[in-house]
């Protein structure tokens, strides 16, 4: 009896230690289901392990432009751009394509990529869960940062024309200091009246064009044009920046050819999507809300913890229906996709909320139905895959599709049932406060993460 007891004794002991040893390894790196500690104190090791993970997810989308099959690259461009979005693979199947320029206001020829959405007869192979649209389109014009080109835009731009929307992307004619001027040139070339065109010649698809229906996105110094044009022209109705969303009365530092004027009306909805590194993923020793510094002015971007939320607070403050999504382990790549360090699932939200955006206050602003379903989308709980079935980065929503010789093999980066809570920055808060399409009940929350928008 006695002998058995400690044998008994010894199998447990042996088994507890098991327990242990196994307990003691790291979890698998999982990148798009909940974090591994949820509140842990800055400075513990739940807190360091917790960082090593989003930096490690912040990363991961440098190994997939590694992948990309070579004859998806257009010769004599960059090779560290999105090869699956080169327009020659699509057009005419899941979009419209065209390329333009029109002067700037300086004369020089501002360069356009224009996306358009297939009408009945157009596209021939549309992939399933896609669909025709007809004109008139409602339209959104898309700025690049500095130092940049439209070509990192195109998952946006090309999304957009398969959800029934013209863009126009265009390529500033300076790298830095004309955004602002070349912007508001293109947006007058697009709304030009076809019996006055400008210099440069009418805008080729002004025919199927909705006037009462236009946007402006833009990333880095391309999102404060974005959001001081989208203020300042009384015909753009929506405004989405993409790192990030900028204050026009204070603390107004980008040098993009033009400034807020003094007497700056807050009057457009708009939506701010940051993330929680710029370009570098760095280690975050403590919590970065509070910041206590701020040396990128209204931008809400940088490379050291600041205050993220200055635009969405100028909007909110003016009673202007506004949102602040930051991305959990995203960077200020996760906007261009340009091979450097970004997260594997952030252009999908991106996406995602990019297009419920417009469609609430673009198309939405003329059909009801279509902006309570957008509604539905910024305040749910829960993704659909209302953006997943335009993603083609490094997979397809079709399953069967995949078949096709273009993107055999490849594992789309899907949100579509997943947590909207576990694609949320937990360092920076996410915000909202936007109003109920034909009410002025007006739905908010200072954190998303923990409360929804609601």
């Amino acid at each position: 009896m006695r002998s058995s007891g400690l044998a008994t004794a010894a199998l447990l002991a042996l088994g507890s230690l098991g327990a242990t040893a196994h307990a003691a390894e790291p979890a698998p790196l999982d990148c798009l289901g909940p974090v591994q500690h949820e509140s842990p104190a800055p400075g513990s090791a739940e807190w360091k392990q917790r960082d090593a993970d989003n930096m490690a997810c912040a990363r991961q989308r440098i190994d997939d432009f590694a992948q990309q099959p070579a004859s998806l690259f257009t010769p004599g461009k960059t090779p560290a751009l999105d090869a699956y979005r080169n327009p020659a693979s699509h057009a005419d199947k899941r979009f419209r394509y065209t390329e333009a320029s029109t002067p700037s206001a300086s004369g020089k020829p501002i360069a356009v990529e224009i996306y358009r959405p297939c009408a009945a007869g157009t596209c021939t192979g549309m992939p399933a869960g896609l669909k025709t649209f007809e004109p008139p389109y409602p339209a959104v014009v898309i700025v690049h940062g500095g130092y940049s080109s439209k070509r990192l835009h195109r998952s946006a731009a090309q999304v957009l024309a398969e959800a029934g929307y013209m863009t126009i992307a265009l390529e500033t004619t300076a790298p830095m200091g004309a955004h602002g001027p070349d912007a508001q040139s293109v947006v007058d070339w697009v709304l030009a009246t076809p019996s006055t065109p400008l210099a440069g010649g009418a805008f080729p698809h002004g025919k199927e064009l909705d006037a009462r229906m236009v946007g402006i996105a833009g990333h880095s110094q391309g999102g404060s044009t974005a959001s001081l044009i989208g203020q300042t022209d009384k015909r753009i109705g929506a405004i989405v920046a993409w790192d990030n969303l900028t204050a026009l009365k204070t603390g107004w530092v980008d040098k993009i050819g033009m400034d807020p004027p003094a007497d700056v009306a807050i009057r457009t909805p708009a939506l701010g999507i940051g993330a929680d590194y710029y370009f570098k993923v760095l280690p975050t020793a403590e919590a970065p809300e509070p910041a206590k510094t701020n040396t990128q002015g209204g931008r809400g971007r940088g490379a050291e913890p600041h205050p993220k939320d200055l635009g969405y607070q100028e909007l909110k403050g003016a009673g202007v229906d506004t949102m602040l999504v930051v991305l959990r382990a995203g960077t200020h790549l996760d906007f261009s996709l340009f091979g450097g360090p970004a997260s594997r699932y952030g252009e999908s939200a991106i996406n995602y909320y990019t297009l419920a955006w417009f469609d609430r206050y673009l198309k939405g602003a003329h059909d009801p139905a279509l902006a309570a379903d957008a509604f539905r989308r910024l305040t749910a709980q829960t993704f659909d895959d209302s953006a997943d079935r335009h993603n083609i980065s490094q997979g397809l929503y079709d399953k069967a599709a995949a078949e096709d010789s273009v993107m055999k093999g490849n594992r789309p980066y899907l949100v579509g049932g997943t947590p909207v809570r576990d694609r949320l920055s937990f360092y920076f808060k996410s915000r909202c406060a936007i109003t109920k399409p034909g009410s002025t009940v007006r739905v908010g929350s200072e954190d998303m993460r923990a409360a929804g928008c609601r």
